[in-house]
This record gives C-alpha cells, structure tokens and sequence, in this order.
C-alpha cells in the first residue's frame, strides 16, 4: 500500500517537473522571438502557462475520453479473415 501511494506521488512530481519544463521552453521560445519579430511583450511563467492550456482547449490535443472508431466517425478497416 505505501509502495503504491509513493508512486502516485512520484507520478505526480514527475508530471510537474515535466510541464514546468515545458512551459519554461516555451516562455524561453517566446521571449527570444516574438518581442523581436512582432514588438509583443516578454511572458512570465504564469502567462506561458495559460497559454499552453488555452491552446490546448482550443485546439484539442488530447482526448480525456476515447471513443470507439464506429461513434468518432473514423473509418473502420475491414475485419481480416482467418483462413
């Protein structure tokens, strides 16, 4: 049981660690181009942070739920036969 709940935990630390990297990549992206390029303000950590989450609602990329190919409207391939 502890061995399970260190996990979760460790889990957890690792998916922080993770985004916090990938927002600082993105904050540091940002700020060494776009001032540059378009005259925009720099981003803090906080403002990189939303907007990684704003795109990410809005242009989807992930799925909290799967759904089965025959209800997303993708196509099924044909069942192979076993001979």
């Amino acid at each position: 049981m502890e061995s399970q709940a260190a996990g979760i935990i460790t889990g957890v630390l690792i998916a922080f660690v993770l985004i916090a990297i990938f927002v600082l990549v993105f904050r540091w992206l940002w700020n060494s181009t776009m001032p540059e390029v378009f005259a925009v303000k720099e981003l803090s950590f906080g403002q990189s942070l939303k907007i990684l989450i704003l795109a990410s609602i809005l242009f989807g990329g992930h799925r909290v739920v799967d759904l089965p190919r025959e209800v997303s409207g993708e196509s099924v391939p044909p069942a192979t036969q076993a001979e």
